[in-house]
C-alpha cells in the first residue's frame, strides 16, 4: 500500500448531487425519470471508489478501529436521527398494524440490515399496501454499504498481504463479475434478494473499487478524461431515462450505471475537463454535501405524505420538498457536521449518544411490536378499541360466518345452516352462488331479505365464476377445485326457484378470449333449466380506494376521505352491459346491481356519507352491502327481481325482463 491521502474532489460531491437528485425526482414522480432509481447505483460505485483510496492509501498504517470509527461517525448519526424521528412520527401518524412492522424495520436498520429485513418480510402481496408508503424503505442501500464495509477491508489487507495490489485487483474482479452473475441469476428467481442483498449489489460498489486500483498509478490526460466524461454522462444519463422498473433490476443491466458513474470518476482525476468544473461548482458541490441527510429525509416525507394523502398534488408536492430541504439542513448542519469529526472524547460525546438512540430504537420498536402497534397507555387503549371497531365496519365478506365462501371446495357447505340468510323462518328458495363478488352480496340479501320474509342459501368459491368450464380464466391450480363445485352448483341449482350467480365478469371478461362465450353457456344451461335466473353485475370500481383511510384520519389531520373516494359517473361497464343485453334474451332472465344507490347526479362515491360501502375496489364490505339493503328497502329502490324472492310475491318465474 502507497501510505498517502485521498485528495479531496470536489467533482464527486458534484456527482452526489446528481445521484440524489435523480432518486429525489424519481420518488417524486416515477415518469418524471423513469431510471432515476440507478442514483443509488451511482452512490455505491462512489463508495467503493472512496472506502478502497482511503483504505489503500493509509498503506501499513492503516487501522481497523480508526477506519471504524470513521464510518460510525459520518454514517451512523444522520441515521439515527431519522431513524428515531421516523418511529416516534409514525408510531402516532400510522395505523397499528404498520406501526409494528415500522418498528420491525426500524430495529433491522439499526442493526444495518435493513436490506435483509425488507428482503424477507416486505409484503408484495396482492392485498399489500403499497411499498411507496413504507418510511424506512431506503434504509435498504445503507445497510448494502454498512455490510460492504465489513467485508471488504478485511478481504483487502488480507489480499495485499499474500500477493499485493495485483491479488487485490483480481479478487475485485472475480467478486465483481460473480455478484452480477448473481444479480442476474435471482433476478427471475428471487427479486427481492436480487434487488436488496449484498451479494448482488456488491458488483456496484466493486466497480468504484476496481476503479481506484486502475487509476491510482496512471496519469489521466485531458483527452482521456474528456472522453470518458462524455461516455459516462451517456451512459448515466441513458440509464436514467431509458431503464424502468418493469423489466427487473439490478442484474447486468445495472452495469451501465455503475461504469457510467465509473467513468464520471475517471474524468474527474483530471481537474481540468469542462465536466470537471461542471460537477465541482459550488452549486453542485452545495447539494452533494448535503447529499445524504437528503438521501434520508426525503423518503420519509413523501412516504408519509402517500400513507395519508395519496399521490402528491402541486401543492403537496411543494409542502413535501420544503420539508424535506429544511429537514436536510437540519440534519446536515446540527448532526452530520458536527458529529464527524474526531475528539480525545468521541467516544463518550458522540459515539455514547448514536449508540444511546440506537439503543432507544430497539427498545422502543420492541414495546410497540409487542403490543401490536399500540403505545401501552390509557389513550393507546382508547385507539384501539376505534380501530377495532372500523376494522369490523370494513370487513369483507368472507370474513362474516353466515357468508359461506370458500378458497378449496368443502361440499359439507351445501347443507350448513349457517349459509342460510334472510328470514330463516321461511325454507330458502334462491341460491346465491359464484365467487367473491356474489358473496358480497349476501349483506344486501340478508338485509332485504329479513324485511320482506324471504330467505336465501348462499355459496361461493373464490376465483371460480359460475360457468360449466372455468379452465383458461383461472389460474391452473384452481381449476380441479372450481370444477368440482360448479359441477354440483349447477345440479343443485335445479332444486331452487330462483338461481343469482355473481362473479368478477369484467375481469374474466378480459382474462380469455371465451369469457364473454362461456358467460353465454352458463345462462343458457340455467335458463334451460327453467329457474329465474337473476344475473348480480359488478359494482363500481373506485380504483386507489383506500380502505383504512378513515381509520388514518383518526390521527391524521386533514384527510377528506369521502373526497378521496368520489369519480365521474362515466356509464356501467362493457361487460356489464353484454350481460343485459344476454339477459334480455331469455324471459326468465333478468340482472341485478346497485349501481344507482353508488352512482348518482353524474358522479359515483364509495361512501355513504361518512360510511364506508366497500372493502377494495371490487368488493362491497359485508356492512356496507348491508347498508345498501337497508337504504334500497326505505328509499324503495329494491329491484322487482329482488322483491319477487318473497313468498307473497308469486310471480316468481314470470318476472321476466322487466324486472331489474
Amino acid at each position: 500500500m502507497q501510505g498517502k491521502h485521498l485528495a479531496y474532489r470536489p467533482d464527486i460531491d458534484g456527482l452526489r448531487a446528481l445521484a440524489v437528485l435523480a432518486v429525489t425526482f424519481f420518488h417524486f414522480n416515477k415518469q418524471w425519470l423513469p431510471g432515476g432509481f440507478v442514483g443509488v447505483d451511482v452512490f455505491f460505485v462512489i463508495s467503493g471508489y472512496l472506502i478502497t483510496g482511503i483504505i489503500y492509501g493509509q498503506g501499513k498504517g492503516f487501522s481497523f478501529g480508526d477506519f471504524y470509527g470513521r464510518r460510525i461517525r459520518r454514517i451512523l448519526p444522520a441515521a439515527a436521527f431519522v431513524t428515531v424521528a421516523t418511529l416516534l412520527a409514525g408510531s402516532f401518524l400510522m395505523l397499528p398494524a404498520d406501526v409494528k412492522t415500522l418498528s420491525e424495520s426500524a430495529i433491522g436498520a439499526t442493526l444495518s440490515a435493513a436490506n435483509v429485513y425488507f428482503w424477507l418480510f416486505l409484503d408484495t402481496s396482492y392485498f399489500a399496501a403499497s411499498s411507496d408508503t413504507v418510511p424506512l424503505l431506503h434504509m435498504w442501500s445503507l445497510g448494502v454499504e454498512e455490510q460492504f464495509y465489513m467485508v471488504w477491508p478485511a478481504l483487502m489487507i488480507i489480499a495485499m498481504k499474500i500477493g499485493g495490489k495485483r491479488l487485490l485487483a483480481a479478487t475485485g474482479v472475480v467478486l465483481a463479475i460473480a455478484s452480477f452473475a448473481v444479480s442476474e441469476y435471482f433476478l427471475a428467481r428471487d427479486p427481492s434478494f436480487a434487488y436488496y442483498m449484498l451479494p448482488s449489489r456488491a458488483g456496484e460498489l466493486l466497480v468504484g473499487a476496481l476503479l481506484f486500483l486502475w487509476q491510482d498509478s496512471r496519469r489521466i490526460s485531458t483527452t482521456v478524461a474528456n472522453i470518458a466524461g462524455v461516455v459516462g454522462l451517456a451512459m448515466v444519463a441513458g440509464a436514467l431515462v431509458l431503464l424502468d422498473e418493469k423489466n427487473g433490476f439490478p442484474g447486468v443491466r445495472s452495469i451501465i450505471p455503475s461504469v457510467g458513474a465509473a467513468l464520471l470518476i475517471l474524468a474527474g482525476t483530471n481537474q481540468a475537463s469542462p465536466l470537471s468544473k461542471a460537477l465541482g461548482s459550488s452549486a453542485a458541490r452545495y447539494i452533494g454535501l448535503r447529499s445524504f441527510s437528503l438521501y434520508l429525509w426525503h423518503w420519509p416525507i413523501l412516504a408519509f405524505y402517500r400513507y395519508a394523502y395519496g399521490e402528491p398534488t402541486l401543492v403537496g408536492g411543494l409542502a413535501c420538498a420544503a420539508l424535506m430541504w429544511v429537514l436536510t439542513l437540519i440534519s446536515y448542519h446540527l448532526i452530520e457536521t458536527p458529529f464527524r469529526s474526531k475528539s480525545p472524547l468521541w467516544l463518550i460525546t458522540k459515539a455514547g449518544p448514536i449508540f444511546a438512540a440506537s439503543a432507544g430504537v430497539i427498545v422502543t420498536g420492541y414495546v410497540l411490536i409487542n403490543n401490536k402497534g399500540y403505545w401501552p397507555t390509557t389513550s393507546g387503549h382508547e385507539y384501539r378499541k376505534l380501530i377495532s371497531q372500523h376494522d369490523y365496519n370494513t370487513k369483507p365478506a368472507s370474513r362474516f360466518p353466515f357468508n359461506c365462501q370458500m378458497m378449496k371446495y368443502d361440499p359439507v357447505k351445501w347443507t350448513e345452516d349457517q349459509c342460510v340468510n334472510g328470514d330463516k323462518s321461511v325454507a330458502p328458495e334462491t341460491l346465491l352462488w359464484g365467487d367473491s363478488n356474489a358473496a358480497h352480496y349476501v349483506g344486501y340479501l340478508k338485509a332485504v331479505g329479513e324485511a320482506q320474509h324471504f330467505s336465501i342459501r348462499n355459496i361461493s368459491h373464490s376465483s371460480c365464476p359460475p360457468v360449466l368450464d372455468a379452465s383458461g380464466l383461472i389460474s391452473q391450480d384452481r381449476v380441479k377445485s372450481c370444477a368440482d363445485f360448479n359441477k354440483k352448483a349447477f345440479a343443485e341449482s335445479k332444486n331452487y326457484k330462483t338461481v343469482i350467480i355473481g362473479a368478477s365478469w369484467e375481469i374474466y371478461a378480459n382474462t380469455g378470449k371465451t369469457g364473454r362465450e362461456k358467460f353465454a353457456q352458463a345462462i343458457a344451461e340455467l335458463a334451460g333449466n327453467g329457474n329465474q335466473v337473476i344475473i348480480a353485475l359488478n359494482v363500481p370500481v373506485f380504483v386507489g380506494l383506500d380502505r383504512m383511510c378513515t381509520a388514518k384520519a383518526l390521527r391524521i389531520p386533514g384527510m377528506d376521505c369521502p373526497a378521496s373516494a368520489v369519480k365521474a359517473d362515466t356509464g356501467d361497464s362493457d361487460t356489464n352491459n353484454y350481460l343485459k343485453e344476454l339477459a334480455s334474451q331469455y324471459p326468465n332472465v333478468t340482472t341485478f346491481d346497485i349501481r344507482s344507490q353508488i352512482c348518482k347526479k353524474g358522479t359515483c362515491s364509495a361512501y355513504d356519507q361518512e360510511t364506508l360501502l366497500y372493502y377494495d375496489p371490487w368488493h362491497l364490505s359485508m356492512i356496507g352491502s348491508e347498508i345498501i339493503g337497508r337504504s334500497a328497502l326505505k328509499a324503495g329502490l329494491v329491484p322487482q327481481a329482488v322483491s319477487a324472492l318473497a313468498p307473497s310475491a308469486r310471480s316468481i318465474g314470470q318476472v321476466g325482463a322487466e324486472g331489474i
